[in-house]
């Protein structure tokens, strides 16, 4: 998903809580400060978290059809469960980390990725095989969009001299 897509959607998001926030106001209670629920600000609204609850990365709208608790946790389409990473690594389902544990975000709003990192130029990657625009990964379980990010990112040339060295 680009910067623009991203955009739009915190931008319909923000709208949507600021109108809910004005509703909750309509909906009774005396008006005083003590029962108000502050209205969040844009930057509490663009940390939006998961539906699952996890907190462990920013929200994104799964493609039609797939739950949000697919999407983050799997299982990802069959095109994908054993399928080859960008290093030729196959994906193991049954041996998969959570994003929570590998503090997956959206690369360009993690503090933790290097400058040019995302999971679209990582060894671990596999990139979109069915046309929904996300990928998965050899080591991470539910559904990867090329511009996210996680602790276990790895250059494919790192990938490849490591294997090289007799590593993998």
């Amino acid at each position: 998903m680009g910067g623009v897509d991203r955009q739009k959607r915190r931008f319909v998001t923000l709208l949507g809580a600021i109108g809910l926030g004005s509703l909750a106001g309509c909906t009774g209670g005396t008006g005083g400060e003590s029962e108000s629920t502050p209205t969040p600000t844009p930057a509490e609204m663009a940390d939006t978290r998961s539906e699952d609850g996890t907190g462990g990365e920013p929200e994104e709208a799964p493609p039609p059809g797939v739950s949000m608790e697919e999407f983050v946790h799997g299982p990802v389409p069959e095109v994908y469960r054993t399928a080859r990473s960008q290093a030729d690594e196959r994906r193991d389902p049954e041996n998969l980390r959570t994003k929570e544990a590998v503090r997956f975000a959206e690369a360009d709003e993690s503090e933790y990725a290097g400058p040019g990192q995302n999971c679209g130029n990582c060894a671990e990657y596999i990139p979109d095989m069915n046309g929904d625009g996300f990928g998965a990964c050899a080591k991470v379980e539910g559904y990867v969009d090329p511009e996210d990010w996680c602790t276990i990112w790895e250059s494919i040339e790192e990938h490849e001299a490591e294997a090289g060295e007799g590593g993998e």
